[in-house]
């Protein structure tokens, strides 16, 4: 679901989980957008600036994510372009 943020008027996705199947991706989602993840230019993750709990159902978790787009709209420009794409969606980390 679209929202738009009251506080600054960004428009942002809200997510619905339910902690009982999810638990994890509540806990671990957030820390992507914490140091020293956060500036590690491998890290491709969405940023995850709020998690609310719902008013209504104590077992559902709020994701907010920012809004995006389809990966295809705008169309690549360039061959550049959808090859960067490319390796950012298969980049792997090795330890």
């Amino acid at each position: 679901m679209d929202a738009t943020r009251l506080a600054d008027g960004v428009v942002v996705t809200l997510k619905s989980v339910d902690r009982s199947s999810y638990a994890q991706e509540v806990e671990i989602a957030p820390l992507f957008g914490e140091e020293p993840l956060k500036s590690d230019p491998r890290n491709h993750c969405i940023r995850i600036p709020d998690v609310l709990q719902d008013p209504n159902d104590e077992g559902v978790s709020i994701i907010v994510m920012p809004f995006l787009k389809k990966y295809y709209e705008p169309r690549f420009d360039t061959v550049g372009e959808a090859v960067e794409f490319f390796h950012q969606v298969l980049e792997v980390r090795t330890i």
